[in-house]
């Protein structure tokens, strides 16, 4: 890992309370928040990047108003990259469809790809069957109806792949399998787990993240509205973190890593070995017993 590329980041957690999160006449004060901490971010280089987390960006950053320009700018202002989480949308002639996504901005102020969350939170982000039972609309008022992306393709940094894991993604390993599969070479979750308040939900939610980076040896930046935001190794070593609802910012250094692992190439293998090993002994033991 010596010889892997490296690259500094900041990880901003801008700790935006959710009864203000959507409130327009809060979105200027939320801007002000990840710029200021932005700037206070040690990384100013092209080789850095800096990430914002799950719809840290309040409003649709692909409509280039005045809140996303200055976004934009101040990737440009920094000369970094800058990853940020911001609802979307896509609209042809028969549909508007919504998404949860994550912009990847260039150093030069340019948005160079963005990626669709793939797995829904259901009756949080969709309400699921609802085609099919339209009586559940009624009974979940309020449900987000987000459609889910179209697979899990990495962002580029000059050549280098990123997997994006848009909240609870987090906790599937086949998402960053796939990533892994694709060639990501570093990996990085953004959520808001505000939802969760003062509770150990938080906790749990990290501790199932630091097992992707394990799976497929890779870093892990965890990035939190209101914590926990953290760095983690490809052993599972959380090299820094924050503490919860609090407005802050963690910096380190992590490798790009490309490198071929068991768990690349067999997936869930071992699982499915142990599942066969339980099923074929209740088989023998039954069979024994009846011909005792």
């Amino acid at each position: 890992m010596e010889r892997a590329p490296k690259m500094e980041v900041s990880l901003i957690q801008g700790n935006i309370d959710q009864s203000v999160k959507w409130n327009p006449e809060f979105q200027e004060k939320t801007l002000t928040i990840y710029e200021r901490l932005s700037f206070l971010s040690p990384v100013m280089s092209k080789n850095g990047l800096i990430i914002w987390p799950e719809t840290a960006v309040p409003f649709y950053l692909q409509e280039f108003h005045r809140g996303s320009l200055r976004v934009l700018d101040i990737a440009r202002r920094k000369n970094v990259w800058l990853l940020v989480g911001s609802p979307a949308y896509n609209r042809d002639l028969k549909s508007l469809n919504f998404m949860n996504s994550a912009y990847l901005i260039s150093p030069e102020g340019q948005i160079e790809g963005r990626y669709d969350k793939v797995h829904l939170v259901p009756y949080g982000e969709y309400v699921p069957l609802r085609q099919v039972f339209p009586f559940i609309n009624k009974l979940v008022v309020g449900v987000g109806d987000f459609k889910p992306g179209r697979g899990y393709f990495p962002l580029m940094i000059k050549g280098r792949p990123l997997g994006i894991l848009i909240c609870y993604e987090a906790i599937f390993p086949e998402a960053s399998l796939a990533y892994k599969r694709k060639g990501a070479e570093l990996l990085v979750n953004i959520t808001n787990d505000a939802w969760f308040g003062k509770t150990s939900a938080p906790y749990q939610h990290l501790s199932m993240a630091i097992f992707r980076a394990v799976e497929n040896r890779l870093y892990l930046l965890r990035v939190a509205n209101t914590g926990i935001s953290a760095i983690v190794d490809p052993t599972g070593e959380i090299k820094g973190e924050t503490p919860l609802f609090v407005s802050t910012l963690l910096s380190g250094s992590v490798c790009f890593i490309d490198k071929k692992t068991f768990y690349m190439a067999y997936g869930d293998i071992f699982v499915l070995l142990c599942g066969g090993a339980i099923f074929y002994f209740i088989v023998t033991s039954r069979r024994n017993k009846h011909y005792g």
